[in-house]
């Protein structure tokens, strides 16, 4: 199922929800807060609070680090979703993503993935803790299998199905296929799943078809192989024009000078959207 530009009769406009305008939370708060969680003293857990919300955090400086790239740089922000505005966000974490989706497109429905079960209970009480309707939260690992599979906890944000040079503990935890939740439109496609990338679009096939916009961060990691050119030529393939950004200047292998070594380690964001005409 090869799918090209979309084209209709209507105007891209009445297509898209445009994101809320007071979705910004002050740059001077969120600078204090991320001082706070890097400093020496800080507790590696403990409740914060971020704009309106009252968050349970895990790994402070993970925390902190996701907090940036989230609220200040907003690298998963977006010009729109489309009608009906449905997420799937897989690699939750503590829920930090589903917070940005919800304050740009607060009638959006949302689904989150998360599979480490300590850190899947800290996502769901701060969910509830800050009255977060219309997201259904999964503890599950999404992979190209269903079942259960080995997973790497580390209690940050670096949990993996596929990557074990990190410390952590090993648990198994139920996987289940991305094709599972795809059976009607999807306004966008969220992966952070830490090398599990290619195993989930592929699996998802061509219901790859009924996404709208996907956000996929690439994990380039010496111990795995590398398949950014299987992503890329799968969302080509099904109509998408993409764009690639090492999105943080701390990503010191895609910032110049360029470098690859034995041991390297680096990180990309996945843009990729369908192009509407008005024909």
């Amino acid at each position: 199922m090869k799918s090209h530009l979309i084209k209709t009769g209507r105007p891209v406009s009445d297509l898209y929800i445009p994101p809320a305008v007071d979705a910004a939370i002050e740059p001077a708060s969120i600078a204090e807060l991320c001082t706070h969680l890097r400093a020496p003293d800080c507790p590696p857990q403990g409740i914060v609070q971020l704009g309106a919300w009252e968050l349970e955090y895990r790994h402070a400086r993970a925390f902190a680090s996701t907090v940036e790239l989230l609220f200040r740089d907003g690298i998963y922000d977006l010009d729109g979703l489309a009608r009906p505005a449905v997420i799937l966000d897989g690699g939750a974490w503590l829920g930090l993503s589903v917070l940005r989706f919800r304050s740009l497109f607060p009638d959006a429905r949302i689904h989150a993935f998360e599979p480490d079960p300590a850190l899947f209970e800290v996502l769901t009480r701060n969910l509830q803790r800050n009255g977060i309707r219309n997201v259904e939260a999964h503890n599950v690992a999404l992979a190209d299998q269903e079942g259960e599979l080995e997973f790497l906890a580390t209690g940050s944000d670096a949990g993996s199905l596929r990557v074990r040079e990190r410390e952590g503990h090993l648990t198994r935890v139920p996987t289940r296929v991305l094709s599972e939740y795809v059976s009607s439109p999807v306004s966008l496609l969220k992966l952070n799943v830490e090398g599990s990338e290619w195993d989930v679009i592929d699996e998802l096939g061509d219901r790859l078809a009924l996404v709208d916009q996907v956000l996929i961060e690439y994990h380039g990691f010496n111990e795995l192989p590398q398949t950014l050119h299987r992503i890329l030529g799968r969302l080509d393939e099904h109509g998408f024009t993409y764009i690639i950004s090492h999105f943080d200047e701390r990503n010191r292998a895609c910032v110049p000078p360029l470098r690859l070594t034995e041991d390297f380690r680096y990180f990309l964001l996945i843009y990729a959207r369908r192009l509407h005409t008005t024909e």
